[in-house]
């Protein structure tokens, strides 16, 4: 267990060091953090990523990082797409740093806060529980001296058992000494003014105790006194102790008297607090809220919440959620990606018309694009909502009138857009550049009809996927009904 402590001692004080290291690093512009922690934190995954990932060539090489960085190229129009590579990635890796810290320093926490113990000892031997504490499970484990196992075992171990004869001595024992253990503040069992302890054990005896009151009005079954009348003034109580072990019974009666109580200054000050306390809740039962008591008997009353903690779990668990983040982050990115190449596809048809009805009226390809590039800047400044399609149009339209070669844009369009339709397109686009083809208006009226039958196609596939997803809400809907209806049906019989 020591190598526990360890563990929990070196992930914080390596975290703490990365994040003394870092403290001059800079943290990109476009990682949006707030000061504080995450900054720190930000700054140790900047000092992680420049030092050990960002020349690696594994790292450089991996699949996982090309799929990041095509799936980050087509979320975005940025031409330094590195950028937000080393985003992705920082934010990432602190995310990461964050769950480990925590884990670690809570599961310490917790460890400090838990006790362990072993029923095997080094000896070969199993111990047993005390007198009284019941029996305790066990798993055991059998190897051979190579270390091969030999086979697991499941054991039931009970407590030490007494004789008749001792069971007997000692129950004459603890008769001696229960009045001593019943009697709290109380002077003898003749005069008692508060609660009697009745405890179920005593330590050191195997007994189990049950308690019976011939008049609970006055004394209860728990020790508890029925004595905080004025008018009371005092009676007696036959309290009868049911004593048993194993199969073992004995029963022995104690006369008890009960005389008016004297309320102590810690009582009287318990119970002005709790008759403020109701008071308070009560009068204020229209409000979303009430005070309690700042004071009582000319004292300043301080109040706090009593909260626990604890469980080993956390650090695993914290350890299992930042590697997940780290391997499994990018399915967001992926889904991103489905989801564009979704969208894109929806507006192909549309697109194709419109390229058909502006080539129909002698427009040349490129004056289209412009034109269209034009047309979706402004109404982006009136607030419409984007589209990845035309994100890609009017980067096309930038790369014309930078210079690029008008066949050139159009093949990186098919690649950037990386779905077979407008692969179809861009090579006719390529074709007509290249060979001039008189029946390029004819094959693009094709293509539109075409592009019409699959977005119909395609539509009856998504609403086919839909109609899959809502099956686990039906059936936990009929299930519902199910019981509603046979529950009333079964309880009637």
């Amino acid at each position: 267990m020591k190598y526990l402590i360890v563990l929990y001692l070196v992930i914080p004080i390596v975290i703490m060091l990365l994040i003394f290291l870092s403290f001059d690093e800079k943290i990109p512009n476009d990682l949006e953090c707030e000061d504080g922690i995450e900054r720190l934190f930000s700054r140790a995954a900047t000092y992680i990523y420049r030092r050990f990932l960002k020349n690696s060539r594994l790292f450089l090489k991996s699949p996982g990082r090309r799929r990041v960085r095509d799936s980050l190229q087509r979320l975005n129009n940025d031409t330094d797409i590195g950028k937000k590579v080393t985003s992705y990635y920082i934010k990432k890796i602190s995310t990461m740093l964050i769950l480990v810290f925590m884990g670690s320093a809570l599961s310490l926490l917790a460890y400090i806060t838990s006790g362990k113990s072993t029923s095997l000892t080094e000896n070969g031997e199993i111990v047993r529980n005390d007198h009284g504490k019941g029996e305790k499970e066990t798993r055991l484990t059998a190897t051979d001296v190579y270390g091969e196992k030999l086979g697991e075992f499941d054991l039931k171990i009970s407590e030490i058992e007494y004789t008749k004869e001792e069971a007997y001595k000692l129950y004459k024992e603890m008769i001696e000494v229960l009045p001593t253990k019943m009697l709290q503040n109380n002077t003898d069992l003749d005069h008692v003014k508060s609660g009697l302890s009745l405890p179920q054990s005593i330590e050191g005896f195997p007994f189990e105790i049950s308690w019976k009151s011939d008049n609970i009005d006055v004394l209860h079954s728990d020790g508890s006194v029925g004595n905080d009348d004025i008018s009371f003034s005092g009676a007696k109580v036959m309290l009868t102790a049911e004593i048993t072990y194993m199969k073992y019974e004995w029963e022995h009666t104690f006369d008890i008297r009960v005389i008016p109580r004297d309320f102590t200054e810690e009582e009287e000050l318990y119970h002005e607090l709790e008759g403020r306390l109701k008071e308070s809740e009560e009068i204020t039962r229209y409000k979303d809220r009430f005070p309690v008591p700042e004071d009582a008997n000319g004292m300043v009353v301080l109040w706090k919440e009593n909260r626990d903690d604890s469980s080993i779990m956390i650090l695993l668990l914290s350890l299992v959620a930042a590697a997940s983040i780290f391997l499994f982050g990018e399915n967001d990115l992926t889904k991103q990606v489905e989801e564009r190449k979704r969208q894109m596809i929806l507006e192909y048809p549309a697109f194709v018309s419109r390229l058909v009805l502006y080539m129909g009226s002698g427009m040349s390809v490129r004056g289209i694009f412009l034109k269209f590039s034009d047309e979706y800047k402004k109404m982006v400044k009136e607030g419409r909502k984007r589209s990845f399609l035309y994100d890609e149009i009017t980067k096309c339209s930038n790369e014309l009138e930078s210079g690029v070669p008008e066949i050139s844009v159009y093949e990186r369009l098919g690649v950037r857009c990386g779905s077979q339709q407008y692969a179809r397109l861009v090579t006719l686009l390529a074709q007509n550049l290249k060979k001039g083809n008189s029946e390029m208006l004819n094959l693009l009226r094709e293509e539109s009809d075409k592009a019409t039958m699959e977005r119909m196609s395609n539509a009856r596939k998504f609403g086919e996927e839909a109609g899959t997803k809502l099956l686990v809400p039906m059936v936990m809907m009929l299930f519902i009904v199910m019981v509603v209806i046979m529950v009333p049906a079964y309880l009637s019989f």
